[in-house]
């Protein structure tokens, strides 16, 4: 991606200013939106893009009015882009109009990162926490945050200190949401932390049924997710493989221990029959088919519980990852959070707004709409995340995951390498190919990727 953004720079950089406002704005389709009326010359003007559901945006829209009543100095312009996020992002970077904050996630991270197009935020930050503990005195350490966070939005530069470009509003991690109802009629308990492979594979095929004996299951013991790889990873690193070398230089899917969590996984569809093939979903999403209860247990993230507050006719609740070969249960701490732009003319203002975005009031508002597991601790332990008189009963899970997740650390060409990842790994999910050979078939082409990265 960086070798395209310079191509695109250069293709716009011959286009006048005006024009090039004029043409972006209509192909980015995006919203602009003043969140403290109109805009007055006295004032410092910032532009924070995001993407985000119409649930999140609103919420976001009120902290930023709050924002600009306690600093009336500063007039905040929200730029949401709900849809190719990172396509017009990627457009508006090249044709340098930035916005002055940038909301990211880790994936995407690296690619902007290692064009030095995010600011590193580590000067900006107090040794230790100061102030008060809660609102618009607050100031922002390192210590207030998840480290595992921290390390997704941290970047090493060839040569200099690692730079951290972003600060994290919340992790994304996935568990294993189960229906206790259809557990209760097959005779099973609730799984418990610290399950193993082979009792996660026992309950799944318990799970599975055929109702009407056409032998076709019609309920099936667990969900089955080929894209994106946060669903599968979890059991390449529990089996004690990994995607990639420490460095990111070398592409090792292809060693023993991570094809055994491939082969597992794989075997969940094909060869134990406990998850839905393609043609057996009938189109349905994994998390239509749980709220049919035709999928006993899902592989989800926190991004679900809203949906099944309310849409869910039955009991169920979430547990851990089972543990596999190595010992431990492992899944991906991705992270989203707020970047300045490098090019900001306004980088201080831009951190007071993302201080007061990342201060323990704000997080918790955005926690208590339920979307989010927050990256502060202070807030994850507190009931603004754990609601106890609401489901899940065990919503401690989601922060259980944390200290052995593992960071996510992407290249930066990830997007063509998870393309190309895609493809390799289709025909193992479709039981056409096995997974060793599948991937010492795509390690060549991985380890060019991965070769011609900043």
């Amino acid at each position: 991606m960086g070798q395209s953004l310079q191509k695109f720079k250069d293709c716009v950089s011959a286009i006048p200013g005006q024009t090039l406002r004029v043409l972006l704005t209509l192909a980015l389709g995006c919203c602009l939106v003043n969140c403290g009326g109109d805009a007055q010359s006295s004032k410092t003007r910032i532009q924070l893009s995001t993407w985000g559901s119409a649930q999140e945006v609103t919420v976001l829209k009120t902290l930023l009015r709050d924002f600009e009543r306690g600093h009336p100095k500063i007039q905040v312009q929200l730029l949401h882009i709900p849809e190719n996020y990172y396509q017009k992002l990627h457009i508006l970077v090249a044709g340098d109009m930035a916005p002055d904050v940038i909301f990211t996630n880790s994936l995407s991270f690296p690619i902007y990162a290692s064009q030095g197009i995010f600011r590193d935020l580590r000067p900006y930050l107090a040794p230790k926490a100061t102030g008060a503990s809660d609102g618009a005195s607050e100031a922002l350490s390192e210590a207030q945050f998840y480290p595992q966070a921290l390390k997704a939005f941290t970047w090493q530069p060839a040569t200099g200190k690692p730079v951290l470009g972003a600060l994290p509003r919340d992790i994304s991690n996935v568990v294993i949401f189960y229906n206790r109802d259809l557990l209760t009629q097959a005779g099973l308990s609730a799984p418990q932390p610290g399950w193993s492979w082979e009792q996660f594979r026992e309950m799944a095929d318990r799970l599975t049924v055929d109702v009407n004996n056409d032998g076709d299951p019609d309920q099936f013991g667990i969900s089955f997710y080929s894209t994106p790889p946060l669903f599968w990873l979890p059991f390449v690193w529990s089996a004690g493989g990994d995607l990639f070398s420490p460095d990111l230089r070398q592409f090792t899917l292809n060693q023993p221990k991570a094809l055994a969590g491939l082969r597992f996984y794989a075997d969940l569809r094909n060869k134990w029959h406990v998850a839905p093939k393609k043609v057996e979903s009938g189109g349905a999403s994994m998390s239509q088919l749980f709220l049919q209860q035709k999928v006993a247990m899902l592989v989800s993230g926190r991004w679900s519980v809203p949906v099944f507050r309310e849409q869910a006719k039955f009991h169920w609740d979430v547990v851990p990852l089972p543990v596999g070969p190595s010992g431990q249960s492992r899944v991906g701490i991705d992270a989203s959070g707020y970047a300045i732009s490098a090019k900001s003319k306004h980088p201080a203002e831009s951190f007071e707004l993302i201080r007061f975005l990342l201060s323990k009031t704000s997080v918790r508002t955005v926690t208590e709409s339920g979307l989010i597991v927050p990256s502060r601790p202070d807030v994850a332990t507190s009931a603004a995340f754990l609601s106890p008189d609401q489901a899940p009963a065990h919503g401690q899970a989601f922060l259980d995951v944390i200290p052995q997740g593992v960071p996510t650390h992407t290249p930066p060409r990830w997007n063509e390498v998870a393309e190309e990842l895609g493809l390799a790994l289709e025909p193992v999910w479709d039981a056409q190919q096995d997974a060793g050979e599948a991937m010492n078939q795509a390690k060549p082409k991985m380890d060019a990727l991965l070769e011609v990265s900043p």
